[in-house]
């Protein structure tokens, strides 16, 4: 069974409790999988909070669009998480010379 981190926004708390409740909390560091739970900029969020610790982030919709997001649902979660695709996500970043930079902003 897999140790799990949950993280959650404001206005999910109320949810992050109940999770807390049902499944342990092994912490950010000594967990296998991160448990987001919130909208698409909880999302994003968390991505970029846990991007060096290399652990696999699950979200769960609280929000109001969701489009990265799985649906939130308490029952069947250790189910769920096993069943989920892996999608690896690579960050790519632009560097500009500095004779291509505008100044004049």
């Amino acid at each position: 069974m897999p140790s799990l981190h949950f993280t959650a926004a404001t206005d999910a708390q109320e949810a992050l409790a109940d999770m807390r409740a049902r499944h342990d909390d092994a912490g950010p560091d000594d967990a296998d999988i991160i448990v987001a739970l919130g909208g698409d900029g909880f999302m994003l969020q968390s991505l970029h909070t846990f991007l060096g610790k290399g652990k696999p982030i699950y979200g769960m919709n609280l929000g109001s669009v969701g489009f990265l997001m799985n649906e939130f649902r308490q029952e069947e979660l250790l189910i769920r998480l096993a069943a989920a695709e892996r999608a690896i996500q690579n960050r790519h970043s632009c560097r500009w010379p500095a004779a291509h930079r505008r100044t004049d902003l």
